[in-house]
């Protein structure tokens, strides 16, 4: 019979994995709408409006229990919102000027920084089949994305120091997230967090975007469809699912699992008929599954444990 730890473990793992299913559908779907919408001069609008939707639709999930929230946790909420402002600013822009497929690439980097970060700020010494895992992970992920694709950039060097500094980003809201929620309301530290990070957006898009371009805006159904897309499924929902189910499983299971973004965003674009498979991407898929089987499976344990039940056989 499953126990209940175990099946806890299951369903946080189930809604980090839906979340980078999202995720990765969302990053064709943000390219397209960060060219064409505006010209192209309206980054922090778009993250405006896709984070004030967001906020809010949780404000009405979380309104009960604001009376029973704590003092404390308005202000986590908003250091949480500054890190993910930071991550989602430096990643959207990085989107602008490299592809999306190195752009996710390096975006994840955050696997292979989190198992530290963890052991250096929660005291959790991670399993080296972890760091086997992580490493297996980047390794495949840098076949998918990088070498198994040809496509360029407008200003690549640009884009891809944007998308690494978003990997350090990522890395700190996942151990943020991890040490807050053990103290706070999933839903209202959420609420609390998308709220800064759609005022923060809200911010520099009326102090810099609208001065230049605000003649250019301009919306049309495509658009808006697309922002409500990214608003309510790849905002609000995805938040929402990875930080319950990284309540549930350790802060490395979780970035393992989240990694999978960039592989989720190759196989849409492969759907899309942006890109193809090639062997280099197959290949990498193999590896990236093998990462998360060496991740998640404890095999000293399973031979352990074989090795006991063969000597209690003997006796």
């Amino acid at each position: 019979m499953v126990s209940e730890k175990t099946k806890k473990d299951l369903l946080g793992k189930a809604l980090l994995l839906l979340t980078t299913l999202i995720w990765g559908s969302s990053f064709v779907v943000l390219k397209d709408t960060l060219d064409k919408f505006g010209n192209g001069h309206f980054t922090f609008l778009i993250l405006t409006l896709r984070f004030a939707i967001s906020a809010v639709i949780l404000f009405f999930f979380a309104l009960k229990k604001f009376k029973t929230a704590g003092r404390g946790v308005v202000l986590r909420g908003i250091i949480l919102g500054g890190i993910l402002f930071g991550a989602y600013s430096v990643q959207t822009l990085g989107l602008k000027y490299t592809t999306p497929s190195k752009n996710a690439f390096l975006t994840v980097s955050y696997c292979i920084i989190v198992p530290f970060a963890s052991w250096l700020i929660l005291k959790k010494k991670p399993e080296p089949r972890r760091y086997v895992a992580t490493v297996l992970c980047l390794i495949g992920i840098a076949l998918v994305a990088l070498v198994g694709k040809n496509e360029r950039g407008q200003n690549e060097a640009l884009g891809d120091a944007l998308s690494l500094g978003c990997g350090i980003f990522y890395a700190m809201q996942i151990i943020f997230i991890d040490k807050y929620t053990e103290k706070d309301d999933a839903t209202v530290l959420l609420f609390f967090e998308i709220l800064t990070v759609a005022v923060l957006c809200a911010v520099v898009s009326f102090s810099v975007e609208f001065p230049k371009h605000y003649a250019e805006i301009s919306f049309d159904f495509t658009s808006v469809w697309k922002i409500l897309y990214l608003a309510v499924f790849a905002t609000c929902f995805t938040q929402f699912a990875q930080m319950y189910g990284q309540k549930l499983v350790s802060p490395v299971s979780a970035a393992l699992i989240l990694s999978l973004e960039s592989v989720f965003s190759v196989f849409f674009e492969i759907i899309a008929g942006i890109s193809r498979i090639t062997l280099w991407i197959g290949l990498g898929f193999g590896v990236i599954f093998l990462s998360q089987i060496v991740g998640e499976i404890d095999f000293v344990s399973i031979i352990n444990a074989r090795k006991n039940a063969r000597k209690s056989n003997e006796n």
